[in-house]
């Protein structure tokens, strides 16, 4: 199961950064996302190379991003980090949700004529509008590979991501003014349902811990599998 989740994570991550391959780990980028936690990072390792840390911060610094390099269970790769100067950022958690029939809702499908749409409740939602133009083109590059939608009420917006049996959420952000009307939620149904007809395993998607969801994501029947440590310097 964590391989999957792993995989559909780094297959997804890949759409949207620049990766890098190590002999163990892979390193994602993007210079027009500078301080995000999610699309800047040193993931995947499965080994204490410094020489991968050192080439990972260089690179990322290079760049003027903020280095975010991500720990699975990995407790001397941790040390290996202090060491170098790393600090606790935050907590990724990681959920699943095997799901079982709800009632229907509908979305927008997002199509090359309506990108914008998204684009423009996305940056709304993640408070973002800098990222305007290479969102659309990250959207518009990948509309054959994710599903991305928006609610019928153009409040929430969500990105659906299938590999190896599962179905990843990415991206679900709600415009502020809109927030607490169910339209997140409805999104959670609707792709719950999608997991449902393409006869695939389960639903999951990954929270940080300082945007406090995990109780809101409880609600809706979704579980934690596991965790990952998330170091910044």
């Amino acid at each position: 199961m964590m391989q999957q989740i792993e995989s559909n994570d780094i297959g997804f991550t890949g759409m949207w950064s620049n990766p890098t391959k190590f002999d163990c780990g892979i390193l994602f980028s993007n210079p027009q996302f500078p301080d995000d936690v999610f699309f800047n990072k040193l993931t995947g390792v499965t080994c204490l190379s410094q020489d991968m840390v050192d080439r990972s911060l260089e690179h990322l610094q290079k760049n003027h991003l903020v280095p975010y390099v991500y720990s699975l269970n990995y407790p001397e790769f941790d040390k290996l980090l202090e060491k170098k100067g790393f600090s606790y950022y935050d907590t990724q958690h990681v959920l699943k949700k095997r799901t079982v029939l709800t009632k229907k809702t509908s979305a927008v499908k997002i199509t090359h004529d309506n990108i914008d749409l998204w684009t423009r409740i996305f940056c709304e939602a993640y408070d973002c509008p800098d990222w305007s133009k290479p969102v659309t083109t990250i959207v518009e590059q990948s509309l054959q590979s994710v599903g991305y939608f928006v609610d019928d009420s153009g409040s929430s917006c969500v990105a659906l991501y299938e590999k190896d049996s599962i179905m990843g959420l990415y991206c679900l952000g709600t415009i502020p003014d809109k927030r607490n009307r169910g339209t997140a939620s409805s999104l959670i149904d609707f792709a719950s349902n999608e997991v449902n007809s393409r006869n695939l395993e389960f639903l999951m998607l990954e929270t940080y811990g300082k945007d406090s969801l995990l109780e809101f994501y409880s609600k809706l029947g979704f579980d934690k599998v596991y965790h990952k440590t998330v170091y910044t310097i």
